[in-house]
């Protein structure tokens, strides 16, 4: 979640010390705004999710995007979906696909699991993780509640959330496997170098960061694997002409996951 374009650069330079986000106003989080996200999320689960649990289907697979080819190269491809303020809010949504040569369900499977190394998988984007398996879990079905610190740092700001995940993880059919991951609460700490000054009531922060939900879609395909990631999150409305750098930051987080999780499947970790 870093910008090294120009424009920012020399902004940095400018301000030549990294800003507090104590300095940005905080904002209230509406009822109308979380409505609005929820039934943007509701609309991708019956299309999206159910397209790929009934046929496999993934967006590059679409021939209208003109990146099928792209997919072979090993190499992240990254669309915008949604990207734009509504109802007192900002919704941010892209999606992303690769191809692991050499990886399965199983390989991809190891690594969302294996929460004791994902500050090192996902580095420096997170401060700490640890993750539990539910009684209800089935081996279809594997339910796992997660404690995440998301480190935000950018040349100019730095924010952390304290975060809880509700993850499944889904066996679709031999070849086809999902996860649906849905943060229950986001608390931005007060002080992103001192967690004892506590955190922001939820919904009342700067609203960098409100609610987000993270789907990725795994097939075995042609001796390798196939990756999406989806991710969708929702925030305070862009200040005017900084839209672009929302955008570009929702887009750089979803190429990275793929490039960590990739990285990670050819590692063995």
């Amino acid at each position: 979640m870093r910008s090294n374009t120009g424009v920012v650069c020399v902004l940095a330079l400018c301000v030549v010390t990294t800003l507090s986000a104590s300095l940005i106003p905080t904002v209230h989080l509406d009822e109308a705004t979380l409505k609005a996200y929820q039934d943007y999320v509701n609309h991708f689960e019956k299309t999206v999710v159910e397209q790929f649990n009934k046929s496999g289907k993934l967006w590059i697979d679409d021939e209208c995007c003109g990146h099928r080819g792209l997919l072979e190269s090993s190499k992240p491809v990254v669309e915008p979906r949604r990207n734009e303020d509504i109802a007192h809010g900002s919704i941010h949504h892209f999606s992303g696909s690769i191809h692991v040569n050499g990886a399965n369900i199983e390989s991809v499977r190891h690594v969302m699991e294996d929460y004791p190394h994902y500050v090192e998988i996902f580095k420096p984007d997170l401060g700490s993780a640890s993750g539990t398996k539910e009684p209800d879990s089935t081996p279809e079905d594997e339910h796992f509640l997660s404690k995440l610190l998301l480190v935000q740092t950018t040349i100019w700001m730095g924010v952390n959330y304290d975060t809880l995940y509700d993850t499944h993880y889904r066996r679709i059919a031999k070849d086809r496997w999902t996860t649906r991951s849905v943060a229950t609460y986001i608390r931005e700490w007060k002080d992103p170098k001192n967690q004892a000054a506590g955190t922001y009531p939820e919904g009342d922060d700067h609203g960098f960061l409100w609610k987000t939900n993270t789907y990725w879609f795994a097939r075995e395909r042609n001796g390798g694997l196939d990756l999406q990631a989806d991710s969708l999150a929702l925030s305070r409305p862009s200040p005017l002409g900084f839209a672009w750098w929302g955008t570009k930051r929702s887009k750089d987080a979803v190429d990275k996951m793929l490039r960590d999780v990739s990285n990670a499947i050819k590692a063995g970790k």
